[in-house]
């Protein structure tokens, strides 16, 4: 039996990055021996392990063969004489392709070392084309390894363009998708997952409610670099959508978590005001404010204020943040044990949070 370290942590490690999970790959291992040794089996589709003490993931190296549609029709082979360069080929790129002995020996039979000097994602062989979900990985590496100069290998963008040709991405279960794009989200060029993705005709498969313009992947990157709320990003794509768009068929196509999809339709019901050329009345703000439920969810004063900034960012909002947190202090119970009842109160809070929002931008 022998254990190598494989996939993005060796990669990493290459690459100078912050090392996170690591996996291993077990050769000439049965389940039984794996069990006998204390490992916790986890995997369902095919053995996976977890080590005793680190509590690390191992799995046993296995070769797959593609017999149904998506990227859950396989047929999976983990015999104890399947290969370590075996189990390396079913890899998706080959920087993700390059396993590491006990002794910090590289074992790369596929060039991936060769291929990080390069900056190039590449796919490992012709079963790349088997699995869907790779067109989405392959793009959200590129997101992930973009400014470190990679570029994107133009057979591997060839197939790319074939699965998305063939009707596969249609295949794939919404949890996937999403995983992917919250993902690409989370790196330093989100803009080039979908870039990537609408270069190789995999857009429209993926999100065909969702219209890209320059201005929405200027605004996705202009984002990238004020906050690293993945939330705030993907509401930002909400800001040029045209008004037959629609939101609701694309948080159910996407499985959207509720975070994300209550801030991207306060941002789409409020693109208006977001992209209103001059700056930000006090009255427009108090509306901004009830429209989107800043009251009762804080953390949007700030989400909203940036996507604002990066909308119009020659327009001067100064002490929107200020304005709104004083605002939001304001409560409906001290008007009530002033006396108020009814659509008293209501009319009174907006009131006093107006005056607030005034002496705020003041």
């Amino acid at each position: 039996m022998d254990i190598y370290l494989v996939g993005g942590a060796v990669r990493d490690q290459l690459l100078g990055c912050p090392v996170g999970d690591k996996d291993y790959v077990v050769v000439g291992a049965t389940p039984e021996q794996m069990l006998q040794l204390g490992y916790q089996q986890v995997g369902k589709d095919f053995p996976v392990f977890l080590h005793p003490q680190t509590r690390e993931e191992y799995a046993l190296a296995r070769t797959e063969r593609k017999q149904g549609q998506g990227y859950t029709g396989f047929q999976v082979n983990t015999d104890t004489s399947i290969t370590l360069p075996e189990d390396l080929e079913r890899r998706d790129l080959t920087i993700n392709a390059i396993a590491q002995d006990e002794h910090g020996q590289l074992i790369d039979p596929f060039g991936g070392q060769q291929d990080i000097q390069k900056r190039v994602l590449r796919h490992v062989s012709s079963a790349f084309i088997e699995d869907p979900l790779r067109v989405l990985r392959v793009a959200r590496f590129y997101a992930r390894f973009k400014t470190f100069g990679f570029i994107v290998a133009d057979q591997t963008k060839d197939l790319m363009r074939t699965m998305a040709q063939s009707g596969e991405l249609t295949t794939l279960v919404a949890e996937r998708v999403w995983r992917e794009w919250e993902k690409a989200l989370s790196t330093d060029a989100p803009s080039a997952f979908i870039e990537l993705l609408i270069e190789v005709d995999a857009w429209q498969p993926i999100v065909p409610e969702l219209s890209v313009s320059t201005e929405l992947l200027s605004d996705l990157q202009q984002i990238t670099q004020v906050t690293p709320c993945t939330h705030t990003r993907f509401a930002t794509l909400m800001l040029r959508q045209q008004d037959n768009f629609d939101l609701k068929q694309l948080s159910q196509r996407l499985r959207l978590p509720n975070q994300y999809k209550r801030l991207a339709q306060a941002v789409y019901a409020s693109r208006a005001q977001l992209l209103q050329p001059s700056p930000l009345s006090p009255s427009d703000l108090l509306t901004l404010a009830d429209n989107t439920d800043m009251w009762r969810q804080p953390d949007r004063i700030e989400q909203l204020a940036h996507i604002r900034n990066i909308a119009r960012p020659n327009i001067s909002d100064g002490g929107i943040v200020e304005a709104l947190t004083q605002a939001r202090a304001i409560n409906a119970g001290a008007l009530v044990a002033r006396g108020l009842k009814g659509p008293e109160v209501g009319r009174a809070l907006s009131e006093e949070r107006l005056l607030a929002i005034k002496r705020g931008l003041a």
